[in-house]
Parts: structure tokens; C-alpha cells; sequence
């Protein structure tokens, strides 16, 4: 069997180093070159990203890739909504689609070892792979995610084994391209966190399969427990209604939602006493007016 085309996207603002640490783990896969096609978008960095990010396509170009190419925008997109953008500029041939955020490290047998669930098992979509902190490697952060609609509740299942499941985190995914030509892409009301999950739940609806292979392990710079801002708290919050309302049954909205007015608010709540020591009246606004705009669907960006 051919090596298919892979086009790898990746995202970045003003995140230099590691990106350019992620493109040394890309470099090294045991895949062949020529059939590997990188195209980074760059959301409008301000640290001399775009001057390396070219050089370094410069040095790269030597070694046969069928394609290295930047994206530049003049204004940040988030996440998703770059994502999005990227999947409209991959080759037409590309099988398949390798979907990273600019700071994780990969194995360099992740991609060949992803791929063998496509040709292994009927019916994949996509293909994750079990992550794990970069400066902590023997803790995992995301292994196989899993959604109830009807209590509204993410849960993870740290498996030793391939197992089929019902999202993989967005930092690292192997998507079947036509999944994503047959979901028209990365859905832009998230804007950022989140739209990982809608993405894998749609997919499943169209009768895709999700797995989680935990024998690849990438590493993610990121802080254990995650980073704490005011916007960070907002899209957190906001989308995981949207998730709800965009992917659940009328029934499965009731049900989640009631859930959420009598048990979800009150704790969080309490949680962010407990974190800040006391009142902060400012995270608490920033809370509620998540919960708000996604009641009244205010999507996108937050101006």
C-alpha cells in the first residue's frame, strides 16, 4: 500500500520556540517526506515568527516535502476558526490530515502508528493519541474523552490500549479528510476551547468512528491544570453549552441544561472562591456572562 498524502496544520501565535520545537519533532517522523505537506497560519504574531518560520521552510525544502507553506493573518482567528481556514488551503490529494497545536512534541513513530488504526479497523475518522504533560511525561493530561449529553459531563479514560471513545484532544488528531470535507471543517462559533469535541461528536453522527491509540504518546507544553485567565475561563465555560446545545437531543437539553441551573453554576461558583481565597467579583462576571452569551448564542470571538 502507498504512503498517503498527510497535510499537517498547525496554528500559532507568538510562540516561537516551541513551534519551531514541534516542527523538529515533525521533521523527525518516520514518514516519508515527500508525502508530508505542512502549512502553518499564523494568527498575527508580533515575536519575528513569520522571518523564522520561513528560514527555517528554506532549510527544509532540501529534503523533498511536497509542500511547506505560511498563512499569514493580519488579526488573531483563535483556534478553530484558523483550523478551519487551514483545511481550505491543504492539497486536494491529502488522505489524510494531521491537525497540531504548536506546542506539543511528537514520537517519531506517531503518525505511521495512528495511521494503522485507519487501515486496521472499519470506519475510523479520527485518530488520537494518549497526552502527556512535556515537563511532567509521566502524567497524562488527555487520554480518551468521553461526553453524557444528558448530564452535560466530560470524562477521560487513561486506557493502556487502543480504545474507542467519544473526542481526542484538539492538540493532536489524525483526521480522515473526508470526515472533514463531509463536516465542512472545524465549526467557527468556538472560536477557541471546546470546538474539539463538537468536532468528534459530529463526525460520530455521521457514523465515524473516534479512537484514542495511547501507545503513541505525545507531549504537551502546557501547566498541569491549565492556565487560569479571564478569557480562557470564558470560552471554557461559553462553548461547553454550545457543545450541549449544538449536539444534543431536545430531551438531552432539557436534562443537561436543568442540570446545569441547579448544580453546575452553584459550583462553579464555590470553585472559584475556593481558588481565589475569597470573592473575586471580577472572574465571577467574566463567568456569568459566558454562561449568558451562550444562552443567547454569542458566538465567535469575545469583543
Amino acid at each position: 500500500m502507498d504512503n498517503p498524502l498527510i497535510s499537517i496544520i498547525i496554528p500559532t501565535l507568538n510562540n516561537i520556540d516551541d513551534l519551531l520545537q514541534c516542527l523538529s519533532s515533525v521533521k523527525d517522523l518516520d514518514y516519508p517526506k515527500n508525502k508530508i505537506e505542512i502549512i502553518i497560519w499564523d494568527n498575527g504574531s508580533k515575536d519575528g515568527s513569520q522571518a523564522k518560520i520561513k528560514n527555517l521552510f528554506q532549510e527544509m525544502a532540501v529534503e523533498n516535502y511536497f509542500n511547506l507553506r505560511l498563512v499569514e493573518s493580519s488579526e488573531n482567528l483563535g483556534v478553530y476558526t484558523a483550523r478551519d481556514e487551514l483545511i481550505k488551503h491543504i492539497d486536494a490529494k491529502t488522505e489524510y490530515i494531521l491537525s497540531l497545536d504548536d506546542d506539543v512534541v511528537l514520537p517519531n513513530t506517531g503518525l505511521s502508528e495512528m495511521l494503522k488504526v485507519f487501515e486496521q479497523l472499519p470506519r475510523v475518522g479520527i485518530v488520537g493519541p494518549r497526552v502527556v504533560y512535556y515537563h511532567h511525561p509521566e502524567e497524562t493530561q488527555h487520554g480518551a474523552g468521553l461526553v453524557n449529553l444528558w448530564l452535560g459531563k466530560y470524562s477521560e479514560i487513561d486506557s493502556p490500549r487502543l480504545i474507542e471513545c467519544d473526542y481526542v484532544i484538539g492538540c493532536c488528531q489524525l483526521i480522515r479528510k473526508e470526515v472533514a470535507d463531509r463536516s465542512q471543517g472545524f465549526d467557527r462559533d468556538y472560536y477557541t476551547s471546546h470546538g474539539e469535541v463538537d468536532f468528534c461528536l459530529r463526525a460520530k453522527k455521521m457514523g465515524y468512528k473516534i479512537f484514542c491509540q495511547p501507545e503513541v504518546v505525545v507531549k504537551h507544553k502546557v501547566d498541569k491544570g491549565g492556565t487560569r485567565t479571564m478569557e480562557r475561563l470564558y470560552y471554557l465555560y461559553r462553548n461547553k453549552i454550545f457543545v450541549i446545545k449544538k449536539n444534543a437531543s431536545l430531551l438531552q437539553k432539557i436534562t443537561s441544561l436543568s442540570l446545569y441551573s441547579v448544580f453546575w453554576i452553584p459550583k462553579i461558583i464555590v470553585n472559584s472562591i475556593i481558588f481565589n481565597k475569597g470573592i473575586n467579583f471580577n472572574e465571577l462576571k467574566v463567568i456569568f456572562k459566558a454562561i449568558f452569551h451562550a444562552m443567547i448564542n454569542r458566538t465567535g470571538k469575545l469583543t
